[in-house]
């Protein structure tokens, strides 16, 4: 997709996320347009930080059974897409090559009625934060358009967890997405990640930390450490 045609279909999607029901998290207004983008049955957004998961939003139930079941079995493609650099498409759960790779996900996906699922890792730079995945009652790969709105839901959601695991206020008009520019607190995020090598989700920490103790927003404080006027250390 074309840049400023990506960058107006983000627009767009945003738009629809928060015209969603305000009295849900923004995590599940994310899954419920996605949920509709992607012709799911159900869409799940889990937080996966050094093989630890964590539910965070889901249209249903049954979207986050099947990460439950995933992560405790350690079989599937959410599961796999935990580290993976693209998406995970499994157009036909009951194919021979799902089967031979995931046999406990094809047993889940008979018990629970769905046939296909895509699984977009959430990353900041090359540290991965966690997962969604859209799980459909019938089969086939996503079309073109639709395998773009993933990418794009999966940058919003990114951005979500990130706003959340530094403590950031859920504020409707913050979800713009940055498709070819990420924020400063995520750029910031990876930064100490990469330089004290510790998880997203700690390096978040630590930028709350010092923006409680400096007594400036979280967003000053990652500015700064973008522009290396700040150093954390261990």
């Amino acid at each position: 997709m074309h840049e400023a045609m990506a960058e107006g279909r983000s627009k767009l999607i945003a738009d629809r996320i928060r015209a969603a029901d305000s009295r849900l998290t923004a995590g599940h207004r994310i899954c419920l347009v996605a949920n509709e983008l992607l012709g799911a049955k159900s869409v799940s957004l889990a937080l996966v930080v050094d093989h630890a998961y964590s539910p965070v939003a889901a249209t249903d139930n049954l979207g986050t059974l099947l990460d439950d079941e995933q992560f405790a079995l350690g079989n599937g493609p959410t599961f796999d897409a935990q580290n993976s650099p693209a998406p995970i498409i499994v157009e036909d759960v009951h194919a021979h090559r799902a089967v031979a790779r995931w046999p406990i996900f094809t047993k889940l996906s008979e018990k629970h009625g769905f046939l296909a699922a895509f699984a977009f890792p959430l990353r900041v730079g090359y540290a991965y934060l966690g997962v969604m995945t859209a799980y459909r009652a019938r089969t086939g790969e996503p079309s073109a358009e639709q395998y773009a709105d993933g990418l794009i839901l999966a940058s919003l959601a990114t951005a979500e967890l990130v706003r959340q695991e530094a403590g950031i206020a859920a504020d409707p008009d913050a979800l713009e997405p940055r498709l070819y520019e990420q924020s400063a607190l995520q750029v910031a995020a990876g930064m100490v990640a990469e330089a004290l090598n510790i998880s997203i989700v700690a390096a978040l920490a630590r930028i709350r930390a010092r923006a409680f103790a400096d007594d400036q927003p979280v967003s000053q404080t990652a500015r700064q450490i973008v522009a290396r006027a700040l150093v954390l250390e261990n």
